[in-house]
């Protein structure tokens, strides 16, 4: 009996002692020598890796990290290694923070930098994992966007460095069985988040491998002047307060994108008392004068669709396009072919005539 618990007690220590090491070969492999560990502890039924980071070598800003997570647990299940693979209940990652870049052509800046293979290393495949649950708890993110200069956005929180910076200080995640390599397995995902300034996003649903997706979108109480840059344009008057809400079904099947769903704008305020001027081409006293008349909200249908792989398919663009082409078709401008030269041709006493008031 004293033999088989040692035994077994052995098993397990060579076990987790082999399992801390495979665990930071490959985050090694995955992120590179920019990432360090402050600590890795084998327990009983877990690894726990501390203070992990990954630097960031340049950029604007004041940050020095992509990426910290103050603690990572692992629950991995050591006899699954018998079989070939390693099979993990669970991974949580507590107090995650990330810094989401995106360079001035418009691409994602890596977060990692994979380490490069030796040519005298053996190309044996990696060792296939299953990971049936994975959690983010209190999670952080910064979008760190230097590409929307170049769009002719305004407001941005950085002119003297080009950037515009949003935060989002509360976020939580979670995920059901995923394997890696990728299987065809659709996956259950949830995801909440809080912007700083005010403003949650929650979104359900399943994705697959090919980015197939099956999601339902929610966004409450957003506050759009966190957001200038991506609907204001030189000569747009400044919005110092508004509202959006959203709700929308996002189906990704073969890399086609297709999401209907409505807007709702509401507390719009502009930094002019008098109105005089425009919003995404659309004169400010009509916004006004339309949401006075509508218990302060406006509400618009949308639908995006489109191939992903498409060079000339921007959904930003797309959505920005046609909110505000719904919007002028609400407010009662329904000749409008294209935003920010149709309306505005149409002319300031042609909308009056429309509304029969104006200033």
């Amino acid at each position: 009996m004293v033999i088989a618990v040692l035994s077994a007690g052995g098993g397990m220590w060579w076990g987790y002692a082999h399992l801390t090491a495979l665990v930071q070969s490959r985050l090694k492999n995955l992120a590179g020598d920019d990432m360090t560990l402050g600590k890795v502890t084998a327990r009983w039924n877990r690894v726990e890796l501390d203070n992990v980071r990954i630097a960031r070598r340049s950029g604007p800003g004041r940050f020095a990290d992509r990426l910290s997570v103050e603690r990572i647990i692992i629950r991995p299940s050591l006899f699954s290694l018998l079989s070939g693979r390693l099979d993990i209940s669970e991974i949580v990652l507590e107090r995650p923070w990330l810094l989401l870049e995106i360079a001035p052509d418009g691409s994602l800046v890596k977060i990692f930098n994979p380490r490069q293979e030796s040519s005298s290393r053996s190309s044996a495949a990696p060792l296939p994992v299953l990971i049936k649950s994975l959690k983010v708890n209190n999670g952080s993110m910064d979008l760190l966007d230097r590409h929307i200069v170049h769009k002719g956005g305004v407001g941005l929180s950085n002119p003297r460095e080009q950037y515009h910076l949003v935060t989002f200080p509360h976020i939580a995640f979670s995920a059901g069985s995923f394997d890696i390599p990728a299987a065809k397995r659709a996956t259950p995902v949830r995801l909440d988040v809080t912007c700083k300034g005010g403003g949650t996003l929650a979104v359900r649903g399943d994705m697959a491998k090919g980015l197939d997706t099956h999601l339902k979108l929610e966004l409450a109480g957003l506050d759009i002047t966190k957001f200038r840059p991506y609907f204001l344009k030189k000569g747009d008057l400044d919005v110092m307060s508004g509202k959006l809400s959203a709700s929308s079904t996002i189906t990704i099947e073969n890399r086609r994108l297709n999401a209907p769903g409505t807007l709702r704008l509401s507390d719009l305020a502009f930094a002019n008392s008098g109105a005089k001027g425009v919003l995404m081409g659309i004169p400010a006293w009509a916004f006004i004068k339309f949401l006075s008349d509508n218990k302060d909200e406006l509400s618009v249908n949308f639908s995006l669709s489109g191939s992903l792989d498409n060079p000339h398919f921007a959904v930003r663009q797309t959505l920005v396009d046609q909110v505000a082409t719904a919007m002028a078709s609400k407010i009662g401008i329904s000749s409008v072919t294209s935003i920010g030269k149709g309306i505005i041709g149409i002319g300031e006493k042609g909308l009056k005539k429309i509304f029969g008031s104006g200033k």
